[in-house]
């Protein structure tokens, strides 16, 4: 996951079916808890909420597109870690939480698109998605990198780190 955007892998086994990048919101204004913090609060209240409200619509309409044809049965979303207090005062008086926001924004926009596209969703910590992929498999984790790093060998570029985590996010059982 990024500030408004998304690297999707599909996979079936180790065979990529897909991949692309998911756009959730133009990049001029996606960081849009970074703009709120600069407004009176009922300002930034309607600002976010209607970013939200964009990000969701794009989020089910990309999402919806970029799994055309495909028999999707699940989806894994790396996450961030840090827990967020519902308040968005609190939030936005601490420039760490700004950022866990607008990654927890995308993230959840994806998770929504998910749920409304009624695929099943498991969220990960990302820096998680290695050693529970590796586990799922039946792998050491050297070697599940090993075998998602060769995969740029039939697929050809971009095969960037993005492409890789997403893969192995999308090979947690």
């Amino acid at each position: 996951m990024h500030t408004g955007w998304a690297m999707l892998v599909a996979v079936s086994g180790d065979k990529v079916l897909r991949r692309c990048r998911v756009e959730l919101y133009p990049a001029r204004g996606r960081f849009v808890y970074h703009e709120a913090a600069e407004l009176e609060l009922p300002e930034a209240a309607e600002l976010v909420a209607a970013v939200r409200g964009i990000v969701l619509e794009n989020a089910f309409t990309a999402l919806g597109g970029a799994i055309q044809g495909l028999k999707v049965s699940g989806a894994r979303i790396p996450t961030g870690s840090t827990v967020l207090p519902d308040d968005l005062a609190a939030i936005l008086r601490s420039h760490p939480r700004i950022h866990a926001a607008e990654g927890a924004l995308y993230a959840g926009a994806i998770a929504a698109a998910c749920e409304q596209l009624e695929i099943p969703v498991i969220t990960v910590r990302e820096r998680d998605v290695w050693t529970r992929a590796a586990a799922g498999i039946g792998l050491p984790e050297v070697q599940l990198r090993s075998q998602v790093d060769a995969i740029r060998k039939s697929l050809g570029p971009p095969w960037t780190a993005d492409h890789k985590i997403a893969t192995a996010a999308a090979m947690i059982r």
